[in-house]
């Protein structure tokens, strides 16, 4: 029957299945291969290699599938590679982005694979030190130019977590590669900010642009050239784990013509002079990321509102200075969709609520409350207010989170499909009941505005042994953790854990969990990808059954999971879970060192295998 399905359909059946569930339809028949095929559906996968490329070549030359984003992770291309031009030739002609992470690549492997790669419109160098040290990549202006020519679409340059050998040379070399820039990230590399540096590096009479740059100290300087070379086009920049400070931050407040859209400054040193600096002349700023910025006040969150009408996504995790004062500015972003609140001590339910809470917000879909101080009642205007939410991170949130709350949230938030629970430990299978409460379900009315209707649930799913808790469980969650909840049971996870979207599910340390439950949950979600199943009490027994339930999974934790052997790791064999990337038995004391590292031969999917605590 599915091989008779008219192409067209095919693709438009591809098109609205995630990623994941894309790969596996298109292994259904031979017509289903070709409709995955379309370079359309592509755009979302991203083609790891990882450690060696010896597999992907020989896999990679049998194939049609085109490769849009590639991340090359932990390669020595400093050898010859066998095939690897040919294999760079196949897959190259429709790639948009590359990362190269952790990787050592010479400069001539490095110009080969770029000069093939003519779609190219991103490049990212994550922690390549080996391959800067030398200071003399692309020093020959000729290359460069030949570069150039082969990838005229680059607009995006990423090198984060450089911690030495990049310089400004290099920078001035990279950037001498691209046309019309829209993006820039520097987050986790080695910047000087300091005056004194630029005196040791270059003359004082003469500026950078005077001099030539550079192959020992990368600038801020020098990076602040290039934006405003291409202020008309920067949008994106990435500033995070750097030493930017608020006089930095001025002086980007000040670069003509510059309107940025995004800019992420995690764990740096500006304060609130620095960002109601930026928020002045920014503002067209719709993502702002200023997470652990430990000298951010309420008085930057007052900048950031009033200066931001068009803000979409804020972080402002870990800035321990904020209060319900500056949370409550929030009010007047109307655009905000997502907001990180995450490890604000001083903040209350008060100021949640005033903030964001105050009056329906039907534009909010994201937002993480971990580790903060809300209360139930806080959930409780969340379901009522915010009823659009998908994801929702409450995790430690011992002070909001009780069984009767959690059911209102399950029973009222309808599209949610990240809930993170962790360490919620007043929490038990009662929560996840919701049995005796009202589905409320956001309805249209005549005027345009929203009211609350029940859900009427079809008499036919009440007959028999359907519950109404069986029929809620048929909701879109994707990921779900409720990590240290050591009072949930079989209970749950037999008649409540039934989601038919089910990839991430994160049960470490609930200890009450057993051979039944485990069981019964493999078999109601084989969609899984990631189980975490840490301390657990289970058996082998119960872990082959499961496993042959779950021919999915790409990651699977068992650390300290006593009672488990050798068959364990037999039965992972014998059902071929061929996804199957990472695998921890650490401190898995009856499984042995031995048998594990022959297992890890006889499975070559497997690129991380955690054997600590084993002998």
């Amino acid at each position: 029957m599915a091989d008779q399905l008219p192409l067209e359909i095919i693709e438009k059946i591809l098109k609205n299945l995630k990623p994941t569930d894309r790969l596996a339809a298109s292994t259904v028949c031979l017509l289903w291969y070709e409709a995955s095929l379309t370079m359309s559906l592509w755009k979302d996968v991203v083609l790891t290699f990882e450690n060696s490329l010896d597999d992907a070549a020989s896999v990679f030359q049998r194939t049609r599938k085109p490769v849009q984003h590639l991340k090359i992770k932990e390669i020595n291309f400093s050898a010859n590679i066998p095939g690897l031009f040919e294999f760079w030739s196949q897959i190259s002609q429709n790639l948009l982005s590359l990362e190269i992470h952790g990787s050592y690549i010479t400069e001539a492997n490095l110009l080969s694979l770029l000069l093939q790669c003519q779609s190219l419109e991103s490049l990212h160098f994550q922690n390549c030190r080996d391959t800067f040290i030398t200071g003399k990549l692309f020093s020959n202006d000729l290359v460069l130019s030949h570069i150039k020519l082969a990838m005229p679409n680059l607009k995006k340059l990423a090198f984060s977590e450089n911690s030495s050998y990049f310089s400004d040379a290099l920078l001035d070399r990279f950037m001498a590669l691209v046309a019309n820039l829209t993006y820039l990230n520097f987050s986790g590399t080695t910047i000087s900010f300091h005056p004194g540096i630029n005196k040791k590096f270059y003359s004082k009479n003469n500026g950078k642009e005077e001099t030539k740059s550079s192959e020992l100290v990368l600038t801020f300087d020098c990076i602040m050239q290039h934006i405003a070379k291409h202020s008309k086009t920067v949008e994106h920049l990435d500033f995070s784990q750097t030493l930017i400070d608020d006089k930095a931050c001025i002086a980007l407040s000040k670069v003509a013509g510059l309107k940025l859209h995004s800019l992420l400054l995690r764990s740096c040193e500006a304060s609130s002079t620095g960002i109601s600096s930026l928020c002045a002349t920014q503002s067209t700023l719709t993502e702002l990321d200023i997470s652990s910025c430990g000298r951010i006040t309420d008085n930057a969150l007052n900048s950031i509102c009033s200066l931001l009408p068009n803000l979409q996504k804020l972080s402002i995790q870990n800035c321990r200075a904020v209060t319900d004062i500056g949370i409550s500015y929030l009010s007047q972003l109307c655009c905000l969709w997502y907001v990180n609140l995450q490890g604000l001590q001083h903040i209350t339910s008060l100021g949640v609520e005033n903030g964001l809470l105050s009056k329906r917000n039907e534009t909010l879909t994201q937002i993480n409350l971990s580790n903060t101080r809300v209360t139930e009642e806080t959930l409780h205007q969340l379901a009522k207010n915010s009823p659009f939410l998908t994801h929702l991170n409450l995790t430690s949130c011992k002070m909001a989170v009780s069984d009767s709350s959690l059911r209102v949230v399950l029973n009222s938030l309808l599209q949610l499909r990240e809930l993170l629970l962790d360490w919620c430990i007043s929490l038990t299978d009662d929560g996840f009941d919701t049995e005796n409460l009202m589905v409320i379900n956001p309805a249209a009315e005549a005027d345009g505005k929203f009211r609350d209707k029940q859900l009427e649930v079809p008499s036919s799913k009440l007959q028999g042994n359907c519950t109404p808790a069986e029929f809620y469980s048929f909701s879109g969650l994707i990921h779900l953790s409720v990590s240290g909840c050591n009072k949930l049971t079989d209970r749950s996870l037999q008649y409540a854990f039934r989601f038919r979207e089910l990839r991430h599910l994160d049960l470490n340390a609930c200890l009450l969990l057993t051979d039944i439950g485990l069981v019964a949950l493999s078999e109601q979600n084989r969609g899984l990808e990631t189980l975490i199943l840490n301390y657990g009490k289970f058996t082998d027994e119960a872990m082959t059954k499961a496993i042959s339930y779950l021919s999915r999974l790409k990651r699977l934790s068992l650390h300290g999971c006593l009672n488990l052997t050798n068959l364990t790791l037999k039965a992972i064999e014998m059902y071929q879970l061929r996804y199957l990337s990472h695998l921890n038995i650490g401190h898995c004391r009856l499984i042995s060192l031995e048998y594990a590292f022959q297992f890890q031969l006889r499975m070559p999917s497997i690129r991380e295998l955690d054997t600590a605590g084993l002998e």
